[in-house]
Order: C-alpha cells, then structure tokens, then sequence
C-alpha cells in the first residue's frame, strides 16, 4: 500500500456548536468516531489537526498522532484545503518522501466508516480519470424549488426561473443528486496542492446514505445523530436476540 495519510481537522472553535469535537455522542467525544474509522481503515497513518489541548488528549488516547499544534493563522474558518497542506507538508518533511493520496475527514460526520473511507480510496486508485473523490448524501431539498426574495418587490424568486408546474413539480422525475456530506475528501497529491483543492476537476462520488450522512453543525443536528445512535442500539439488540 502506498502512503495514504488520513488529516483529520479538529479545531477547537466551533460558532454554531461551541466545542462540538468534544461532544459526546453515544457516550464518546464527538471526534472519537472518525478517529475510529480511519485506523480501522487502509490509511497508513491518522493525524488530528488541532489547535486544542483537550482534543489532542482525547485524540492520543483514542490511537490517533498529533505530531504538532495548528497554527493559530489556520485555525479560524478557512478552507479545509489549507489544513490538510499543511498536515501533509509536516508528514513529507517528517519522512522524506511524497504522499500518494491525501484522505481529509471532518469529524462533525460520526457515521462515516472505515468501509466508506476504504471504498473511496479503491475508486481513485481503480479509475485513472479520477483525481478525487468525496462522500455525498442524496440531495432531499431541491434546487429546482429554491427561491430568493427579491428586495425591491419582495416577490419570490425561481434561482432557475424555473416556472413549477407540470413534470417539473414531481420530485420523482428529477435527476438525482448528491451533496458532499462532509464525511471524506479524498485527494491526489497532485490536485491538493496545484490544483489547490480537496475536490479536484474529476471528481468521483462515494455515495452514503441520509442517515450516515448526518452532519453536525447544528444544535438539531446532535438531536438527529443520538436518536440515530439509540434507534441503531435497538436493532443490534433485537437481532442478537434472534
């Protein structure tokens, strides 16, 4: 296997959802989860970026490395580009030697698994056309149905001037589409830092589903994920009563 570095970004700043890496969820800190996948997973090594005590000790003790502290200049709300060069920079230097893919995870999406990280890494290794691959959910709020406001009428206004009616209004007969879920980026070393970009110019999509999809940036978001949490223990309970 050649080097797969898995950089997951963990900052300790959160607006929406203050500390939320540290969250617990089904009884773990929030980041625990991902950190889980990505040793389960072919990646040769897993690197938390952090500019947080707490969540490099709790990143320690769940079996990731945090070889160094964020910089403080790439830990505001800045692209995630930017952390994952700077981690893969740091192994690179480390080791004298060059990454054959970048793997980036964020940690608010807990339900990733270590299999959805693998299938995306054998998609890019297995399709020479592809220079990346990220997770996706299926779109559920189209943007066929969007609207803004104007603010001179404040009449309301297709993003598409799309008219809604006939087949359009049928969600069935609509392409279907799918959205980064945030869960994985999976990127060649070559469109990470020429390109400059996780998503490069041909990207592949591993597909999820809504519920490993969840991502957590939202208050709500943490009701949705423990109810999944609890649902899920129930039906692992029943089937090992069967």
């Amino acid at each position: 296997m050649k080097d797969i570095v898995a950089v997951i970004t963990a900052r300790g700043g959160s607006i929406r959802v203050p500390r939320k890496n540290l969250r617990l969820l089904g009884g773990k800190p929030l980041i625990e989860w991902t950190i889980q996948a990505a040793l389960e997973s072919i990646c040769s090594r897993v690197i938390v970026s952090t500019d947080c005590d707490k969540i490099k000790d709790i990143s320690l003790k769940a079996g990731a490395e945090v070889p160094f502290k964020r910089p403080s200049k790439i830990s505001k709300n800045i692209p995630s580009v930017l952390v994952t060069q700077h981690a893969i920079e740091f192994h690179e230097k480390q080791n004298n030697c060059n990454v054959n893919l970048a793997v980036t995870i964020q940690p608010t999406t807990p339900f990733l698994s270590s299999k959805n990280i693998d299938d995306a890494i054998h998609m890019i290794q297995e399709n020479k056309f592809i220079d990346s691959v990220f997770t996706a959910g299926p779109v559920q709020q189209r943007p066929e149905y969007m609207f803004s406001i104007n603010e001179k009428t404040k009449i309301a206004e297709n993003i598409f001037n799309n008219v809604l009616k006939g087949d359009i209004t049928v969600s069935q007969n609509l392409k279907k589409l799918w959205h980064p879920n945030g869960g994985a980026y999976v990127t060649k070393r070559k469109t990470l830092f020429e390109y400059g970009s996780l998503i490069g110019e041909n990207p592949g999509i591993l597909k999820m589903s809504d519920l490993h999809s969840v991502d957590i940036d939202e208050e709500i978001d943490f009701i949705i994920a423990n109810s999944i949490f609890e649902e899920t223990k129930k039906i692992i309970s029943l089937q090992d009563k069967y």
